[in-house]
């Protein structure tokens, strides 16, 4: 027995003397046969420049220093990777088998980059691949064999060859550490400089991957939550739910606005990825406490994400300042179709587009409703296409007098009454209502009332050819200022619309075109959208008032409004069959 401890003990010894002078010993008289047959693999170079040998370790540890692969034929640079250090630690009894088993993998210094060609055609592309069994239902990636990972200072650079976009992510960290049951991973770096990490445990069973605690930020935002990747389907499937406590969208948006022209495009031409809604099922909720764009911030956030055979249901709701918002989204895969359904009431439109950098003009709070849909490869094609109708109606507020130019100098001064606001001027009432057919929104009602003037107006923005054409027709309450008051044509592209004195309209008599159908047609239409129980901003603010007024005067909504009282200071005939009718078209979108 003492024998044969110290034959062990003298094989130890060997062993060990054996794998420290290999360590010592440059492998590098075997590069050119690895090398060789990288090569008859690949057919791409394969080139060890550095040391080639083996580390001190109880397990044997392959090491090579300056290490590079070729890029394709066609690509934009020599090498499709560069690295300063790999290291490869193999597990010796399956080598006794005659196998192959990674324990780990180091990987420092590296420079990994892919591409595409014209064609589509990536740079890791080697030619024909050898045919290979197909992977029996319910199977997946095996976690178990998954080796332990180490990777520094890794930069990967993707090349569109069709778009000559390029995006570049620089890891400082990205590790795979074995844990029971499954791993634990982990990635620290940015993309296009935007900080992302990546934490959470990782799982397998059968064919389902779930991600536990799992932890993501980019750009300075997180998102918690735990996922499940489902394999073992006809198609992938994930599901679970995800939370942030503050979600910021202005970092994903730079440079975007500098892109625009002025008279360019609204609606891209691109095309949209919806034929991959049928690559995989979902049903994830994303709660998000705060989600922040610029100086917009919606909260408590709610998206439910459901998609189920290419089609996707999203319905969102949210809060701004304090006031609900609802929308649900659709679309369709197959068949390219999207639809929108949103509405608010007493919505603060006035700070929103204080928010949002568009005007400081105004302040008032107004009940917002749209329902929507089209079809198409693009959102240019979507829009073009659109049919539904959009619908917005205010309460009391203000109105800055700088609004009053388009109309006239002149009359701005005289409508603005003298004192310590100068500046401002009381809004009484604005409606909107647009139809769309076709891409082409056609006004059903349009009508601004302040204090001092009536404007209403009609026309059509068509979505297609991204052109306006409106008629604004404004009425002073002060007969003496009629004179000073001309038709206002706004027309042009959606992007760049220009606004002047409409000779057509001036022509005809300012007291034709501003009065009669034109005047009460917008006030009348609004009718069907108010109810008494509606408690929404245009339900209590003049709007309301207004159609109270000419509802009485007119024996109700159903019959002809012969006028609107001294609120409006003019007559109408024949307008209750119109107001019906959109009235039936709108179907109550505001109120029961």
């Amino acid at each position: 027995m003492r024998f044969i401890g110290r034959l062990l003990l003298l094989v130890i010894i060997v062993l060990v003397v054996g794998v420290v002078g290999l360590s010592f010993v440059d492998l590098g008289r075997f590069s050119p046969q690895i090398e060789a047959a990288a090569q008859k693999a690949t057919g791409r170079a394969l080139k060890i420049d550095g040391r080639l040998h083996i580390g001190i370790s109880l397990q044997p540890e392959l090491i090579a220093e300056k290490v590079s692969f070729a890029n394709a034929d066609w690509g934009s640079r020599p090498e499709m990777v560069k690295a300063d250090r790999l290291a490869l630690k193999i597990d010796v009894l399956p080598l006794l088998k005659g196998q192959v088993a990674l324990k780990s993998v180091e990987l420092d210094g590296a420079d990994i980059y892919v591409e595409t060609d014209k064609t589509g055609k990536g740079n890791w592309e080697f030619g024909a691949a050898p045919a290979e069994a197909a992977p029996k239902a319910g199977g997946g990636p095996a976690l178990a064999g998954v080796p332990n990972v180490a990777i520094s200072n890794l930069k990967i650079t993707y090349r569109d060859g069709k778009t000559k976009k390029v995006t570049t992510a620089d890891f400082q960290k990205v590790s795979i550490a074995q844990k029971a049951g499954g791993i634990h991973a982990t990635i620290e770096g940015d993309v296009n400089g935007s900080t992302i990490a990546f934490d959470s445990d990782v799982f397998q069973s059968a064919g389902d991957i779930s991600l536990k605690d799992a932890s993501v930020t980019v750009a300075g935002t997180s998102a918690k939550g735990d996922l499940t990747l489902a394999l073992g389907g006809a198609k992938p499937s994930i599901s679970g739910a995800l939370a942030s406590p503050k979600f910021d969208l202005t970092p994903f948006t730079k440079g975007d606005g500098g892109s625009k022209t002025k008279g360019g495009p609204v609606f891209s031409r691109d095309p949209l990825p919806l034929d991959q809604l049928s690559a995989a099922d979902a049903d994830v909720t994303v709660s998000i406490a705060s989600l922040v764009f610029g100086k917009v911030e919606l909260t408590n956030v709610k998206l439910p994400v459901k998609l189920r055979d290419g089609q996707l249901n999203a319905p969102l709701s949210a809060a701004y300042r304090g006031v609900p918002i609802n929308a649900a989204v659709t679309a369709n895969g197959g068949s390219r179709a999207v639809s929108l359904d949103a509405r608010t009431t007493s919505l603060d439109l006035g700070q929103l587009f204080k928010d949002l950098d568009v005007t400081d003009l105004l302040s008032v709070k107004a009940d917002i409703a749209a329902k929507l849909n089209g079809r198409g490869k693009s959102l240019h094609d979507i829009a073009a296409s659109l049919n539904g109708m959009t619908n917005l109606a205010t309460g009391e507020g203000t109105v800055n007098s700088k609004m009053f130019a388009t109309v006239s100098g002149d009359l701005a001064t005289a409508l603005i009454p003298s004192g310590a606001n100068t500046d401002k001027a009381k809004l009484v009432c604005a409606l909107s209502a647009f139809s769309f057919q076709g891409g082409v929104g056609t006004s059903r009602a349009l009508a601004v009332e302040t204090d001092s003037l009536i404007t209403t107006g009609g026309g059509t923005i068509n979505l297609g050819t991204e052109q306006i054409d409106l008629l604004l027709k404004p009425k002073p309450k002060n007969p003496s200022l009629v004179s000073l008051a001309f038709p206002i044509r706004v027309s042009g592209s959606l992007s760049a619309p220009s606004a002047g004195l409409d000779k057509a309209g001036a022509a005809m008599g300012v007291a034709t075109a501003v009065g009669g159908v034109a005047l009460t047609g917008g006030v009348g239409a609004l009718l069907p959208l108010m109810s008494s129980g509606n408690e929404g901003a245009a339900g209590s603010g003049g709007c309301a008032k207004l159609a109270a007024a000419a509802a009485q005067d007119s024996g109700g909504v159903g019959g002809t409004v012969k006028g609107v009282g001294s609120a409006v200071g003019g007559a109408a005939e024949g307008v209750g069959g119109a107001v019906k009718g959109i009235g039936e078209g709108i179907g109550g979108l505001f109120g029961k």
